[in-house]
């Protein structure tokens, strides 16, 4: 079997699309982090969940929106007055 001659980004994107997944690009351009941070995230096991297909790693969209959700904060409001 033989590897891919040439490698495709718009096939390569249409490929994810299919499967429902983010690249890790994708996750970092939407956590606006930077390269790497979500190399990190998986060796410590607090990323969202993906799935490694050969030397890529893909995040499913619906668990990486399920992590964003499980992230999401309730702003506490704090009357200034009880500050002071």
């Amino acid at each position: 079997m033989q590897a891919p001659e040439v490698e495709s980004p718009a096939r390569l994107t249409a490929l994810v699309d299919r499967l429902d997944c983010l690249t890790e690009q994708d996750l970092q351009l939407l956590c606006d982090v930077k390269d790497g941070t979500e190399e990190s995230w998986r060796k410590r096991g607090n990323g969202p969940p993906y799935v490694r297909a050969g030397n890529r790693y893909l995040y499913p969209r619906d668990g990486v929106a399920q992590w964003l959700a499980a992230r999401v904060r309730e702003r506490n409001a704090v009357p200034a007055g009880s500050m002071l």
